[in-house]
C-alpha cells in the first residue's frame, strides 16, 4: 500500500525538466584583471569562464583589479524560475474538452519545469586608469562621501 503512495511522488519528479546556465563568462578592456568572487581571489584573470551559476545559487559581487587601474565591483543577480503546464491555459468551448492549443510536445512530458542562470551571463567591465577622471555612479559616490565628511554648517 505504501508503494503506491509513493509512486506518484516519484512520477511527478521524472516529469520535471530541470534548466541551468552555470557558466558565466567574465572580461575586461584591458585583460589580465585579477577576479575576486564574493571577496575570495579565484586565482584567474580576465577573460575567464567561471561556474558560479545554478538553479538554486545566489547572488554574487564581482571585483576585478588590475594595477594601475581602480577597481571594479559589478552583481551577478540568480535568476530562478519555475513553470508548470497548466490546463486553465488552455482554450476550450461547450462542446470540445480543455485542450492546451499552445502546448509543445514536451509540455506533454515535462509539464514542469525549473530553470536557472546567472544575470548577465556574459560581463564586461571598463577599467579605467587611476589618473583618469572619475565618471557616472563613480563620481556621484566621491561626492557622497566628500559631503559626508564635511561638518554641518
Amino acid at each position: 500500500m505504501r508503494s503506491l503512495v509513493l509512486l506518484p511522488l516519484l512520477a511527478a519528479g521524472a516529469c520535471t525538466w530541470w534548466s541551468s546556465r552555470e557558466q558565466v563568462l567574465i572580461t575586461s578592456d584591458p585583460l589580465g584583471a585579477r577576479i575576486e568572487v564574493d571577496g575570495r581571489d579565484t586565482g584567474r584573470t580576465t577573460p575567464a569562464t567561471l561556474a558560479i551559476g545554478g538553479n538554486f545559487g545566489r547572488d554574487h559581487l564581482v571585483r576585478l583589479t588590475l594595477e594601475g587601474h581602480r577597481p571594479a565591483v559589478r552583481r551577478l543577480y540568480q535568476y530562478t524560475e519555475g513553470y508548470t503546464s497548466k490546463w486553465i491555459d488552455g482554450a476550450y468551448d461547450v462542446v470540445l474538452p480543455p485542450l492546451p492549443l499552445f502546448w509543445t510536445g514536451g509540455d506533454f512530458v515535462f509539464p514542469f519545469a525549473v530553470r536557472g542562470a546567472m544575470v548577465p551571463g556574459d560581463l564586461y567591465v571598463k577599467l579605467y586608469r587611476d589618473d583618469e577622471p572619475l565618471l557616472g555612479f563613480e563620481l556621484l559616490a566621491a561626492r557622497a562621501a566628500a559631503a559626508a565628511r564635511q561638518p554641518p554648517l
